[in-house]
This record gives structure tokens, sequence and C-alpha cells, in this order.
């Protein structure tokens, strides 16, 4: 066998598994966006603080959040590559908004935590979908 044909099951798993990740990826862009264009600079004072798994330098943390005219709340981040310094008592640079009506939600403020995963996800998605419809010659038979 020369080329051998694609089975018309598995690409269209192939593009239902890339739209996923498509959709996810910019779901999780445009909440970083909001950040960006939103989001008030904050400073939060760690409570508490501890890798997310042996070996890894992701950090989970606990802190309070300190925004002007909000009386201080605690809240929970996440920082993927560990480009803030968790010392207990410290204090880290945050980026805070109204991303639910209800509640203000914060995530650290670092370019690369933000914005790198969700630009990946949505690039491995476009990716795989490119790719499958160039196997099947572009067509959705």
């Amino acid at each position: 066998m020369d080329n051998p044909q694609p089975r018309p099951f598995r690409s269209w798993i192939a593009l239902l598994v890339a739209g996923v990740f498509v959709a996810l990826g910019g779901i999780n862009l445009w909440a970083q966006m909001l950040y960006s264009m939103n989001g008030v600079r904050a400073s939060g004072k760690v409570i508490e603080a501890h890798a997310a798994q042996a070996r890894s330098i992701s950090i989970d943390a606990r802190v309070e959040v300190i925004l002007p005219g909000v009386a201080p709340f605690r809240w929970d981040v996440d920082d993927a590559f560990g480009t803030q310094s968790w010392e207990q008592g410290g204090t880290v640079s945050l980026l805070c908004t109204h991303v639910h009506a209800d509640h203000i939600s914060c995530v650290v403020d670092s370019l690369l935590d933000r914005f790198f995963l969700p630009l990946l996800t949505l690039s491995i998605g476009a990716g795989v979908a490119f790719l499958t419809l160039r196997r099947r010659g572009g067509s959705f038979q």
C-alpha cells in the first residue's frame, strides 16, 4: 500500500479532540485577557505555600489579598512555573478582577504563567485540526 486512506472515524475523533483543545485554549486565553484588560494590581501576603507535586516547580499557595477599598480576603493561587518568591509572610504580586459577578478572582501577575499554557493548548488543537483536514484533503466527508 502506497498511501493508505485515513479512516473516517479516526479523523472525526481527531477533529473532535482538536476542537476541544481549541475551545478550552480559547476560553482560558479569553479569561487571561480579561485579567489583563480589567485587572487591578494587588499584593498578597503568603499564608502558606507548597509544591503541587513531588519534584515539581509548581506552587499552590494561599494568600491574603490586599486591595484598596476592599476588606482583605484569602485566595488560593497557582504558580505553574515557580516565578514568584513563596516565603511564608512574604508578599507576591497578583492581578485581581471580577471575572464572576459575585466575587473577585486573583491570579499570579506573571505573563508566562497566564499565557503560555492557553497558547500551547490552542496551538496544539489548531495544529491537529489542520493536519487532520490536510490529510483528508480538506473535506468533511
